[in-house]
């Protein structure tokens, strides 16, 4: 068996053990998700990229953890709720190094102390990868070894301010990212526009949530993650696919149907499969149905929700 293998079969066995809940084991074995063995020459490295990053074992104490991200943006957002949770740690300071487009956002979690890129990380930092917290935390006896019936931050984890709530409803139908589940992602244009069709028949007000303009004349033009949470954090409920829109709303308390369709496209921290509620975030609601492509019962289901 390759190195590759062993870390194919070890970050397959985690998700598993996460699926059933097994914290301890399945955040251990999720760390051989990342297989790469390229390596930057010495010379080309910023401070950031000096630093080294942090794998199961490795004592953070009296380091700076610089906290930055890897893959998709729901991901991210998702597991930065712990940022929290590292300042019961004897570290330095906490701070972020993520995309442009997630900085602001992510950096208005408490107990983040700022952003820093490539040539402002500090000195004596240690990078850890924003899907590693868990197993940091697990390191220190900071979460549980089982998976709780609400995961830290469940009820909302951005402190935005007081923002006027509006009776607007926000829907997200399409994403164009090349995740594992994307064809899950992508209902068809036609099929929207008349869930779109029939929310206006029951009057209710809606507005598009995705980036570029589309069938609906009321557009959210969020400019960047923290002007779109912002806007998200004023509506009154969001019907979407499962993208960022959809975390970002859950961390955010907002009303959210979130439209997981079948089980295989669902990712494991909504198992068990056809449970209507997800412990990561108390509000909400996940919509089952099969095949993924099925997207009319799904978003029939979603009606019935908002317009009981």
């Amino acid at each position: 068996m390759t190195d590759e293998q062993l870390y194919s079969k070890n970050t397959l066995r985690g998700i598993e053990e996460l699926k059933q809940g097994n914290w301890l084991h399945g955040f251990n074995y999720f760390e051989y998700r990342v297989y790469n063995p390229v390596r930057i020459p010495l010379g080309t490295k910023t401070p950031l990229m000096r630093a080294p990053e942090w794998v199961p074992g490795l004592d953070v104490k009296n380091y700076h953890l610089v906290i930055t991200n890897e893959q998709g943006i729901g991901d991210t957002i998702m597991y930065s709720r712990f940022i929290t949770l590292l300042k019961k740690l004897p570290v330095r300071s906490v701070t972020i190094a993520m995309s442009r487009s997630l900085n602001e956002l992510i950096s208005q979690i408490e107990g983040c102390d700022g952003v820093v890129d490539e040539m402002s990380c500090p000195n004596n930092a240690i990078r850890v990868k924003a899907l590693s917290l868990p197993a940091l935390l697990l390191q220190y006896s900071l979460l549980p070894p089982k998976q709780p019936d609400h995961v830290y931050g469940s009820a909302g984890y951005f402190d935005l301010g007081e923002i006027l709530k509006t009776d607007y409803i926000g829907f997200c139908w399409r994403s164009d990212n090349s995740s594992w589940n994307a064809p899950a992602k992508k209902i068809p244009k036609e099929t929207a526009e008349s869930f779109y069709d029939k929310l206006r028949k029951k009057k209710k007000k809606v507005v598009s949530l995705q980036i570029q303009p589309d069938f609906m004349p009321s557009y959210l033009d969020g400019r960047n993650w923290l002007e779109t949470a912002k806007k998200l954090k004023a509506l009154s409920a969001v019907v979407t696919i499962d993208t960022g829109i959809a975390h970002l709303a859950g961390a955010l308390g907002v009303r959210t149907i979130n439209l997981i369709g079948a089980k295989d496209y669902a990712g494991w921290f909504y198992h068990p499969v056809n449970s209507p509620k997800t412990p990561w975030y108390d509000s909400m609601d996940l919509i089952w149905y099969e095949p993924y492509t099925n997207w009319e019962a799904g978003l029939d289901e979603a009606l019935k929700r908002l317009c009981p």
